[in-house]
């Protein structure tokens, strides 16, 4: 757990001088307190406790401050806090009213002292939450914030004590130390910013030296937007990801130069773009100009900011133009988000009363996107909009050669794993320690290799420091195998703790985490449909069997959760790459080729999942063929579904090489499934005219590449039936759209259709024949065409056009229904007295019967449906 204020709370005492209070677990056996709750020196004995231990232990004093009224003590890390993971540092940032977030602290306070009910001359000091909002410039002046409490409490001011030194929480996120209560003020307490302890000297050095990792302010009030650091863990997707920040960066030091002085210049409000190919560090860049920009020099202001969400938690961006530092923002794979930027930019645009704002969008290339999304920022007057940075392999290398980037990456990675180990994670089952110099297994030549992305190096080191720690690691072939390995392995133990001895599959586990990297899950729900489609894709080769037992399925979904936590506002995170790439192509040849195409078609898939897996595919197989050819197969067999997902996914996120590639292989894959017999003609013929249309918009190089397709906004989802457009122009509004059934649904609701109008016509025919009239006959006779003709004219009414709400569409075919029913009640001197009256069966067989014609009528002749512009069409300035 990487915060909240109960597990992490622990009393801090000192006999001999006769103080007790509050401190906070910042890692297993380090507590940060207040100085004059520790009171330490040397006529006395600093003794801490936390919630889970029944005795005081020892604690000695490994930095203090008296000036700031805080100190830092060590403890045994098996008897105080074993268990806790390292603390995220924070800071509030902005002062949004509309979003002010709860602030809360645990402590010890004198109120909460109770008289032990077996032995009444004993007592017993219980716990307290106090929960309460800060407005940042309150107490700014004296460096403090002002919490102030909501709820009950104490009735006199000497009640608090014992609360001092207690950690003060925002979203999880330690932002503060309690010191004082504001004897002015009935509910305000005092807190000192941890900002002001991360400046002091050799703070940080003593975390540093006790966790391995040094603290970093995060914004915790806009951590809801944020996509945070992944939380410590002895997996290799931890130990890879940039912002976990295990290894140095290496080289880029003239980019990172050049991206600080952009950040700081004069505009309020600007954005750039940052791109790379994938592994060369474009993410641990940004991670470093973090660091730098946070930290501050001299009298500059320091900044904050972090990793934009794809699914934050809300999406009130206001709440950034409100902000006290500068910030800079960074949002990953800016070529799959440009509608979300946009409402960022709109929003910060709107209303900016803030500081400065900065907005960098990473991605693998920018000809595409780019050009069109900066010029429609342009349009909103969001800053110049003029900058563009580009990172190669080189830049990594510069000044370090590969030689180098492997050493110093083992050594880090090493250290990095012997500090997960002693804060309890793994099962401490390697037979040899995790040292520094390991032997050269993966990385041997490294020193003459090619140029390449760090990353590989990286994989190379790390690959090499796991296989000296577990032989078996060293069975692998190839450096991904060795981390993969571990990676399933650290599932494995997340698994054990939830799944009953013996029943874990080593190889379903592997199924999961690669359908949990390709689907996601925003909701609970999204969870539930991506597990359930894995478990039948995984199992699909035994047949028809009973429903997986629901528990069974909850259990697996617990342990996605577990392993892969959220980073930001969705049900769960996913494994690192490029390690689910690797795994991804393990398990697609595993299924012989067969996981991908299954696993899109899945009924339980939700769009969104559909698209993000398309995303992902596109995205990571661009150097593997037989991932995009079972993508390409499952668009082909499932067109209506899938195709415009995937035609507005390739022409709107690939470069134009790959999307041409791509489409070019679907073209294919849909050829050779519209030769199959069971193919509808008419399917396919309109899904060549869509892929056609994404071809000859990648071919020119078209700035609405990020423009939805016209068949696409033209499709409906029908879980159960296609649609198929004809071909309209792409300035009309209207576009003529044709329901695809099977031949057998066609020719069950043509006859109906036909049967319909043989009754309509019978019906009025009967009257004419069985009634005399005179000389006017022909009047009766006239009934049967307009009868006919109403029910004809509600057919092609409905079927042939959207008419939305417009009182005649509902008024219209109650009133045919009647008429003909009223021509029918004419024969009730014929009608059979055992059956139910004629007023309540003709409407019963008219109704279906008019909605059959009507249907036939959208099924052979088609219907005119208003074009629907989705947002991503404003790539373009009018």
């Amino acid at each position: 757990m990487a915060g909240g204020a109960v597990l992490r709370t622990v009393e801090v005492s000192n006999q001999n001088k006769g103080s007790y209070g509050t401190g906070c677990l910042i890692a297993p056996g380090l507590v940060l307190t207040a100085h004059h709750v520790a009171l330490p020196g040397a006529d006395g004995v600093v003794t801490v406790r936390d919630t889970a231990s029944a005795s005081f232990t020892e604690a000695v004093v490994v930095w203090e401050s008296p000036e700031l009224d805080a100190v830092l003590l060590t403890a045994d890390r098996a008897l105080v806090g074993a268990g806790v993971g390292v603390v995220r540092w924070g800071e509030l940032v902005c002062d949004y009213p509309g979003r002010r977030p709860v602030c809360s602290m645990t402590g010890f306070p004198k109120a909460m002292r109770r008289r032990v009910s077996a032995q009444p001359e004993q007592y017993v000091d219980d716990l307290k939450t106090v929960e309460g909002t800060i407005t940042p410039h309150t107490g700014s002046r004296s460096k403090l914030y002002g919490l102030e409490v909501d709820g009950a409490v104490p009735t006199e001011v000497k009640n608090w004590q014992g609360l001092s030194g207690a950690g003060v929480f925002c979203n999880g996120v330690l932002i503060g130390l309690a010191r004082l209560v504001d004897r002015q003020w009935d509910r305000i307490l005092m807190v000192l910013p941890l900002s002001h302890l991360l400046a002091a000297d050799g703070f940080t050095g003593a975390v540093v030296a006790h966790t391995g990792m040094p603290p970093r302010l995060q914004p915790a009030d806009l951590r809801p937007l944020m996509d945070n650091a992944p939380d410590p863990q002895l997996s290799s997707t931890y130990l890879l990801d940039p912002r976990s920040q295990v290894t140095d960066l290496t080289g880029v030091s003239e980019l990172v130069q050049r991206i600080e002085q952009w950040c700081k210049g004069a505009d309020r409000i600007d954005v750039a773009a940052v791109t790379g190919l994938g592994g060369t560090g474009k993410s641990r860049l940004l991670t470093e100009v973090l660091h730098r920009l946070t930290t501050g020099s001299g009298d500059q202001r320091p900044w904050s900011g972090g990793f934009l969400a794809e699914h934050p938690t809300h999406t009130d961006y206001e709440i950034l133009g409100t902000a006290s530092y500068p910030l800079l923002l960074a949002v990953d794979l800016a070529e799959t988000r440009r509608p979300q930027i946009r409402d960022l930019m709109a929003a910060l645009a709107g209303s900016h009363d803030g500081a400065a704002v900065r907005v960098l969008l990473l991605a693998r290339g920018h000809d595409t996107w780019w050009p069109a999304l900066r010029r429609h920022l342009r349009t909103r007057n969001v800053g110049p909009v003029g900058h563009a940075f580009t990172l190669t392999p080189d830049d990594a290398l510069d000044s370090h050669s590969p030689e180098d980037i492997y050493v110093e990456a083992k050594a880090a990675f090493a250290r990095r794993i012997r500090l997960l180990q002693q804060a309890g994670h793994g099962d401490h089952t390697w037979p040899d320690r995790v040292v520094a110099d390991a032997p050269r297994l993966y990385g041997a030549g490294i020193e003459h290799a090619a140029c390449q992305p760090v990353i590989y190096h990286h994989i190379a080191a790390l690959a090499d420091v796991l296989a000296h720690a577990n032989p078996e690691f060293a069975l692998k072939d190839h450096p991904m195998e060795v981390l993969l390995a571990n990676e399933v392995e650290y599932v494995r133990r997340v698994a054990e703790a939830r799944l009953p001895e013996g029943t874990i599959d080593d190889k379903l586990l592997r199924t999961l985490v690669t359908a949990q990297f390709l689907a996601g899950a925003r909701t609970a729900r999204d969870g539930q449909a991506a597990v359930r489609a894995c478990f039948d894709v995984h199992h699909r080769g035994y047949g028809v069997t009973a429903p997986p037992d629901a528990r069974q399925l909850a259990a697996l979904d617990d342990i996605l959760t577990a392993a892969y936590p959220a980073t930001d506002g969705a049900h769960w995170g996913a494994v690192g790459e490029p390690l689910a790439a690797a795994l991804l192509t393990e398990v697609e040849a595993e299924s012989g080729d067969e996981f991908v195409e299954t696993f899109l078609q899945h009924e339980s898939l939700k769009t969104e999942q559909c698209r993000q897996t398309l995303s992902t595919i596109a995205r990571t197989a661009q150097d593997k063929p037989s991932l995009a050819a079972g993508a390409q197969r499952a668009v082909a067999a499932d067109p209506q579904r899938l195709l415009p997902l995937a035609a507005q996914t390739v022409t709107a996120e690939l470069g134009t090489d790959h999307a041409c590639q791509w489409l070019t292989g679907l073209e294919h894959a849909v050829a050779d499934r519209a030769a199959h017999p069971d193919a509808d003609p008419d399917t396919y013929e309109w899904a060549s005219s869509l892929i056609s249309e994404a071809q000859e918009r990648t071919a020119t190089d078209s700035d609405d590449l990020g423009a939805p397709l016209t068949q696409e906004a033209d499709v409906p989802e029908q879980p159960d039936t296609g649609t198929s457009t004809d071909a309209s122009s792409a300035d009309s509004p209207f576009v003529l759209v044709k329901p695809q059934v099977g031949w057998l649904t066609r020719t069950a609701i043509t006859f109906l259709a036909l049967c319909h109008l043989v009754l309509v016509a019978a019906i009025p025919s009967g009257v004419a024949l069985t009634t005399n009239t005179g000389n006017d006959d022909g009047a009766l006779w006239s009934f049967v065409a307009i009868n006919v003709f109403m029910h004809l004219t509600v057919a092609s009414a409905f079927g042939g056009r959207q008419l939305g709400t417009i009182p005649l569409s509902w008024i219209l075919p109650p009133f045919t229904i009647g008429m003909t029913t009223l021509s029918g009640l004419m024969l009730d001197h014929y009608w059979p007295p055992d059956l139910p009256p004629p007023w309540l069966v003709w409407p019963v067989l008219l109704a279906p019967g008019l909605a059959a014609l009507t249907y036939a009528w959208r099924i052979w002749f088609g219907q005119l449906r208003v074009i629907q512009r989705s947002a991503t069409s404003e790539d373009l300035p009018e």
